[in-house]
């Protein structure tokens, strides 16, 4: 071989074991015979701890037999087979990051590329809740505007009839279907709440003030209940925000979590600042929401009470947005923890 054609050879394999993005290359028998520093930590999670100098030399088959038969492994023999470039999405199986993968045959072999997606995933699920949340929020308006109009004469009726002397026996059955068609009413109220485009009034508001002007709300249910509601707030920035709608998702997350636990356990409140972010963290130590649950709680309707609307969450999504916001949460069995992250 050329002297120069060595060198340049050379280069490319120092500018490859250096370039930010994770890229490995595999023989025509599936074999590692390249893995550049980017991608020793991935793959070093993949297949099982093994290092850059255990998988050199080995077949992806022989690490991770999991892989044989696999939508996968009928990609990568797909790719050197018909000698043409593939590109596909995958999920970690543990870490539960996103991936794209960009596969480029030759005869000697495939050179893959690949760069954790998951920010992306989650922007591209996050619009995907809100353009589900607004459109049922459209039609949920339209219906709750049809539906108040008769409610209000219904209920006006009712209270006639409940004040009437010879109807007066009846008067606990009236009372009744007024506080039915009263709760019909407040789910209305609701459905427009999740259907605002804009917020009602901004203004320079910290969120801490807030937080600590609802505190003895939260404390008297928390105590009636033997459970509890600690702070710890950092200091941070006023923000530009409705204090009306975020006094509202506060009372509603914070109220699901102490629904959430049983007598003993604690609610924690916090506030930071993290980058361009203020953040909001209410974590509880209740049972978590359920897994056949947890990706749809932004739907309205999706409950496990046997008394709840499920109408909580989606407003609250709704508001963060709104606000210049947004909601992630994780859960387990040991408790949930919802994140509003505003823009400062």
């Amino acid at each position: 071989m050329p002297l120069k054609s060595l060198e340049n050879k050379l280069d490319m394999i120092e500018v490859l074991k250096n370039m930010s993005e994770a890229c490995y290359f595999l023989n025509s028998d599936y074999e590692f015979v390249f893995i550049n520093k980017a991608a020793e930590p991935y793959l070093k999670e993949l297949f099982f701890e093994r290092t850059k100098e255990e998988l050199i030399g080995t077949k992806v088959c022989d690490v991770n037999p999991k892989y044989i038969d696999t939508e996968i492994d009928t990609i990568y023999h797909k790719a050197y087979e018909e000698q043409k470039p593939q590109v596909f999405e995958m999920i970690s199986e543990y870490s539960k990051f996103w991936f794209e993968v960009k596969l480029f045959p030759n005869i000697n072999g495939i050179f893959v590329t690949f760069s954790d997606i998951t920010d992306r995933k989650e922007r591209e699920k996050q619009k995907q809740r809100y353009e589900k949340l607004n459109l049922i929020g459209v039609m949920a308006a339209g219906v709750a505007h049809e539906v108040r109009n008769p409610m209000t004469t219904v209920k006006g009726f009712l209270q006639l009839m409940a004040e009437n002397e010879e109807l007066k026996k009846h008067k606990p059955i009236f009372d009744l279907m007024i506080y039915e068609v009263n709760r019909v009413n407040d789910i209305l109220t609701e459905f427009l709440d999740i259907a605002k485009d804009k917020p009602e009034k901004l203004e320079e508001y910290n969120l801490n003030e807030l937080i600590k002007s609802i505190l003895p709300l939260l404390e008297t249910r928390a105590l009636k209940e033997g459970k509890s509601v600690d702070l710890h707030l950092s200091n941070i920035a006023d923000l530009l925000i409705d204090k009306n709608e975020i006094r509202q998702l506060l009372l509603n997350l914070i109220n699901n979590s102490l629904d959430a636990m049983n007598a003993g356990k604690k609610v924690q409140i916090m506030t930071y600042e993290e980058k361009n972010k203020i953040v909001l963290s209410i974590m509880d130590e209740g049972k978590g929401i359920p897994s056949d649950i947890i990706e749809d709680i932004t739907i309205p309707f999706v409950t496990t009470k046997d008394k709840g609307t499920g109408l909580g969450i989606p407003i609250c999504f709704s508001i963060a947005k709104r606000n210049n916001a947004k909601i992630d949460y994780t859960s387990s069995p040991e408790g949930t923890t919802f994140n509003i992250r505003f823009s400062k």
